[in-house]
């Protein structure tokens, strides 16, 4: 092996660990105790210095440790940075290395270590007996409470006033701290914005005191404020929103001293106190039964600072009892003052032209969609959905094969249960030596992790662990992607524990009650309106809304829990080897590997422990109660992080993990603004499902009998391809005199397999997550909340069963609620059935219902006899959903009437490649309208087949010149060729992923000689974007006007921002990313940060990504609008994007509602209106005329393609416009 190579393993092996025993004690309130703590000093006590010695002795020993098992397995491709006891590679189903290599100088050398390991093993233990005996000897430090003052004169009058004897000292200092506050505040202090959106250490730092004050550590808080507030540089980082939940605290405990400290800090950092910093004051007194005089004083401060007296009653959110508190020390200064009535606020309206009928009142023709279930029966959904979010877990029976039940089986469920029982008391062990080292760096003055780890009980937290354990993959988990989760979990736990503390869920309780009388198939309401309107009419009382951890904390977090577990759970290691000695080993290791050229740690779980949980074949999964289908209708959303789940916490617009300003837009927009997305959000999430049995149960024939994956159940773990054997064989490889080409094609064929394996694994797992939850669905009645990303485009929440899903997934579900097909409903049930084949995509609609006709033979065999008959279903391009199609139609052709049959069977319009349609209709251009079916025509135009044919016109063109590729391309240029370069190019694909998608379809062409492939793709790359420019000029004109309006304002170092035709403000969240590093512990965990706005934009990404989120954005626009207008005509719809679904009786009407929503869409000035914004937001400002990017941009802003001659109302009469 490589010096460079070792290097690279060593590299991080600095992490050895800090003694076990190290200990940390909260004694008493307000003071800290602390046993052997990491000091940051560099001197130390002969008991430290000898303590560290014995210590470095160890990391000396796991660092000797670890190169012997290197050079044991220098074959492997990762290297093993963590202390692992690794069994015999043979045992564990690994590669031997040669023989020669086990009884060189590896085996001296691990002979040599046992020996030193056992001596090194006696010295931890005396040293753990010195430690726990040095542990009477604690020493304890008072936690801060007097703050140390930058201001000169501040200091003197906190110590002036520390040191007199008056009547009541504290109540004096406040009365001149309020009064002098306001006039210390500078301009540049001015600036600080208290109500600002947190940031990166801001953001850390507010979760750290929240987290301590619900805790209890309320002195550790206030310790941790007045070390920020002593430093200079870190005081910068406070924020009132800080010192206010400081206060706060003080007010609940009703320590008016404490509190007087923190606003001696607030008037030091030239902050003026807000509503809630009076709120804080006033309800300690009230708690102290201060006197008249001194209430008085507070409130007329607080009128001299424009503060109104009813604004802390209307502005403020607190519980019932501070309130309480609040209003019993206003009422001795002013006996006469009554709490004002809450005001509804003043109706708001939308003003979208788009959205002016949605809104408008409720008439005849109005007629929202009713469950079809009675008030009772929804309302036991509602306590199964409140009761499954509580406990925050779901456990589901496995859908796979349960075992014989054998001795083997028997005996690795017992081990595992006395395994699970020890874990569990090393881990409650791991967690509180955790707590007690952070609760020592949190006495240093830092924010230490000490309070998250306090929010939910050690069993909780051991549970959580154990089970991430248990769903751990053979080939690991990133350790970033492990600790996010982890970390994200604690949050979601402790959101709904404080809504259980807060009262909430008996305010939910009643609340929803009432809301149900708008759903339920037998009550009735006085006038119809939609969800949100009803729910928002009901008057929820508001609570506080908990700041979101920042990804740093979540990480850090995660992270931490994720080393406990490598470090407490242990195996006997005769599990792995069965001749070893009976020592502990780790369950998890911690390797590095190559993931996309970079290098990432993963957690691995060891070999013997996947093989024992493979035996014991337990038969459940556990998923979190937000990853599980809701049981009873969404909450209507209601505001940007307010509706879908009962209690755990949710947001309107995903995004990517860290951002925040896509939250702070949707803060900041007027309510009225939003109700169409909140709206739309609400009706999809409404919509409710079953399962489809009959495919169900054929699905799990299959996936318990090897699998399919020509119809897309993945085969089990048996069937994934094994080492080779014989002369191939990894160990005979691995010989000397094997001659290096031959290694390196065994690494790539071993490479190859294991890839393929760990493929199959991940598709085997997803299919048994989607089936197993499908079966604990069965004959149940659920439903798929919504959000959406930062597009508009819309999604589901749980992320295993929906019906954005593949084919299979989509035949899985149906509709719980039926309607009767009507006259015209079996018609669409045959045409939504041929499109399902693929058959007839060129022909039109009467032809498609004549070949359902024609083969109505096989429909109904494949619906009779689906595994043993002609199985003409399994050649469709979507088979499951064609089998569930041919099923639907056999009951009806069967029912006595079919028109009244009750169909439950979604069907489904797409559009023609919507993108394009989007751009034709913004440059009204013609040429491009007719190609992508806008205009009305007998036959359904395909705009693959016509760039294809254009392509080849030019083809031919140039190999009369000679051109030899145009020469060799001859008869392979198709439709499945250009197809997918032609449906990306309208989302911004470049002319380079355009080669790489030409250049994957030429190699799968047989005929098509290999050696040409590259000049191949180059040429037809080219020649595609040829063929969009001639057949779509307009849209390359407006896709040009895009990228270049966004290069500019990104070369101006803003990110791109639009508002929707709906409302929904867009900013796309691509920035120069700043690495974020969390250090220390198994390894430095680096990822990316793009949280705030002030980042320097990514221009590369901000100008290719404009063009196409501005098509997303549209489409989403449409696709709500559709979806609003079908609701408020009583039809059910969901979307998947472009693809449109509904009851095949009521997709006449569907159709008719998409065709004049797209046209009343592009009827509005879409690209002026986006110009205007676009100059207002970043060429209104008069330094802006000095900047020349700005000009150049206001220049281009101001040049808005002009548009064709295509007519909008044609697409009124375009049959194949969606279908």
């Amino acid at each position: 092996m490589s010096a460079l190579r070792w290097g690279r393993g060593v590299a991080g092996l600095r992490r050895a660990l800090w003694p076990a025993g190290r200990h940390g004690l909260l004694t008493e309130e307000g003071t800290l105790g602390v046993i052997g703590g990491r000091r940051r000093s560099l001197s130390a006590s002969p008991c430290e210095q000898d303590r560290r010695k014995d210590w470095g002795h160890v990391e000396l020993l796991e660092v000797l440790e670890a190169r012997v098992r290197q050079l044991q397995a220098e074959s492997e491709a990762e290297v093993t940075v963590k202390k692992v006891a690794m069994a015999q590679a043979s045992e564990a189903g690994g590669i031997q290395p040669p023989r020669k290599a086990q009884m060189g100088a590896g085996d001296r050398w691990a002979q040599k270590l046992d020996e030193e390991q056992r001596l090194m093993e006696r010295r931890k233990e005396q040293l753990r007996e010195r430690v726990q005996k040095g542990g009477k000897r604690l020493w304890r430090v008072e936690l801060r409470k007097e703050p140390r003052l930058l201001s000169r004169k501040l200091a003197k009058q906190l110590q002036r006033w520390q040191k007199g004897t008056p009547q009541s000292p504290w109540e004096e200092q406040l009365e001149q701290l309020l009064q002098e506050a306001p006039q210390r505040l500078s301009c540049e202090e001015a600036s600080r914005d208290p109500e600002a959106k947190l940031e990166g250490q801001q953001q850390k730092l507010l979760s750290f005191l929240e987290c301590c004050l619900h805790t209890g550590h309320l002195p550790l808080a206030h310790h941790v404020l007045v070390t920020y507030h002593s430093r200079s540089q870190q005081q910068k980082l406070l924020t009132l929103a800080m010192y206010n939940a400081v206060m706060l605290g003080w007010a609940r405990e009703g320590s008016f001293k404490e509190l007087v400290y923190v606003f001696f800090m607030v008037k030091d950092a030239g902050l003026t106190p807000d509503l809630l910093s009076y709120a804080a004051a006033l309800q300690c007194m009230g708690r102290l039964d201060q006197d008249t005089d001194t209430i008085r004083r507070c409130l007329k401060q607080m009128a001299q600072d424009g503060l109104q007296l009813e604004g802390l009653f209307t502005s403020v959110l607190l519980s019932e009892e501070e309130r309480a508190e609040l209003l019993k020390a206003v009422r001795k200064a002013k006996p006469t003052f009554s709490v004002p009535c809450p005001r509804p606020p003043p109706p708001q309206v939308n003003t979208s032209p788009l959205l002016r009928e949605i809104y408008a009142k409720p008439n005849c023709t109005v007629s929202y969609p009713r469950l079809h279930l009675p008030l009772k029966k929804l309302q036991e959904l509602f306590q199964q959905q409140l009761s499954m979010e509580l406990a925050t877990t779901v456990t589901v029976e496995s859908v796979e094969k349960a075992p014989p039940l054998t001795k083997e089986v028997l005996h690795a469920r017992q081990t595992l249960t006395i395994l699970r029982a020890q874990w569990e008391k090393a881990l409650c062990r791991e967690l509180q030596e955790t707590k007690e080292s952070e609760a020592y760096a949190a006495h240093e003055g830092r924010s230490s992790l000490f309070p998250y780890l306090c929010l939910l009980s050690e069993k909780e937290l051991v549970e959580m662990l154990l089970q991430t354990l248990q769903v751990l993959p053979a080939h690991g988990e990133s350790l970033f992607y492990l600790a996010h989760r982890l970390g994200q979990r604690v949050f979601n736990r402790h959101m709904v524990q404080r809504k259980q503390l807060s009262n909430q869920v008996q305010v939910l309780e009643k609340q929803y009650s009432k809301y149900l009388h708008l759903l339920a198939s037998d009550t009735q309401v006085a006038e119809p309106c939609l969800p949100r309107q009803y729910w928002e009419a009901l008057g929820l009382p508001e609570y506080p809304q908990e700041q979101p951890w920042s990804l740093s904390v979540l990480v850090q977090l995660g992270k931490r829990l994720a080393e406990m577990l490598v470090q407490a759970v242990r195996m006997p290691s005769n599990l792995a080897t069965p001749r070893d000695s009976n020592t502990l080993i780790p369950v998890l290791y911690h390797v590095y590997s190559f993931r996309s050229f970079r290098q990432i740690g993963i957690l691995k779980p060891h070999p013997a422990f996947r093989q024992l949980l493979e035996t014991a074949a337990e038969g459940t999964l556990t998923f979190e109660s937000t990853e599980v289908p809701m049981l009873c209708p969404p909450l209507p959303w209601t505001s940007p992080h307010s509706g879908a789940f009962l209690l755990s916490p949710t947001k309107m617009m995903r995004s990517v993990e860290g951002t925040q300003q896509h939250q702070v837009l949707l803060e900041r927009c007027r309510p009225a603004e939003l109700h169409g997305a909140l709206d739309a959000l609400t009706q999809l999430g409404n919509c409710a499902w079953q399962v489809n049995g009959p495919v169900l149960d054929l699905v799990l024939e299959l996936f318990n009998n090897k699998g399919c994956p020509h119809l897309g159940v993945p085969a089990p773990p048996l069937e994934a391809p094994r080492p080779p054997e014989g002369r191939q064989a990894p160990d005979a490889c691995l010989q000397p005199n094997v001659p290096p080409t031959q290694k390196a094609e065994l690494r790539r064929e071993l490479a190859r397999r294991l890839k393929m394996a760990r493929e199959m694994h991940s598709l085997r797992t997803e299919a048994l997550y989607r089936l197993s939850m499908a079966q604990h669905l069965r004959g149940r009645i659920f439903w798929l909340p919504h959000n959406m990303d930062f597009r508009g485009r819309t999604y589901p929440f749980p992320p295993h069963f929906n019906h954005l899903g593949s084919d299979l997934a989509r035949a899985l579900l149906e509709f719980a609620q039926g309607r009767p097909l009507g006259p015209q409903g079996l018609n669409w049930l045959k045409i939504h059935l041929v499109n399902l084949t693929g058959l007839k995509k060129h022909e039109s609609l009467q032809a498609r219902r004549d070949l359902a006709d024609e083969l109505m033979e096989d429909i109904l065999d494949s619906a009779d006899r689906p595994m043993t008959g002609r199985k003409w279903w399994m050649e469709a391009d979507e088979p499951w959903q064609t089998l569930a199609c041919c099923m639907e139609i056999a009951r009806a052709v069967r029912a006595p009437d079919p028109t009244a049959y009750v169909s439950h069977f979604p069907v489904h319009q797409d559009g023609s490649c919507n993108g394009l349609q989007h751009y034709a209709a913004l440059g009204r251009d013609s040429a491009g309208a007719a190609s992508v079916n806008l205009m009305p025509s007998d036959l359904p135009q395909d705009v693959y087949s016509g760039v294809a044919a254009q392509v080849e016109v030019f083809r031919r063109q140039d190999a009369e010149q000679g051109m030899r590729v145009a020469q060799v391309l001859e008869g392979f240029i198709s439709r499945k060729v250009v197809k997918q370069t032609v449906m990306t190019v309208v989302y911004g694909v470049t002319r380079y992923g355009g080669r790489l998608q030409i250049e994957r379809r030429l190699r799968e062409l047989q005929d098509f000689p290999q050696e040409f492939v590259w000049e191949a793709s180059h040429y037809l790359v080219r020649q595609v974007f040829n063929s969009l420019q001639e057949m779509f000029s307009g849209t390359r004109s407006i896709q040009r006007w895009l990228t270049d309006s966004a290069r500019l304002i990104a070369h101006m170092g803003s990110a791109v921002e639009w508002v929707t035709p709906l409302g929904i403000p867009i900013i796309q969240p691509y920035h120069r990313d700043s690495k974020v590093t969390i250090k220390g512990g198994l390894q430095n965990l680096s990822f990316n940060s793009s949280v705030d706005t002030s980042q320097k934009p990514n221009t590369l990404k901000q100008k290719n990504g404009f063009p196409p989120n501005f098509i997303h954005s549209l489409d989403s626009s449409h696709m709500m609008l559709t979806a609003l207008h079908c609701y408020r005509k009583g039809l059910t719809f969901v979307s998947v994007h472009d693809c449109f679904w509904t009851h095949a009786a009521d997709v006449a009407v569907m159709n008719q509602v998409c065709r004049e929503q797209f046209v009343q869409l592009h009827s509005q000035p879409i690209l002026h209106d986006l110009s205007r914004f676009l100059r207002n937001r970043f060429c209104s400002d008069p330094r802006a005329s000095k900047n020349i990017w700005a000009s150049r941009l206001m220049d281009t802003l101001l040049s808005v393609p002009k548009p064709g001659t295509f007519d909008l109302e044609q697409v009124k009469h375009s049959t194949y416009f969606f279908s």
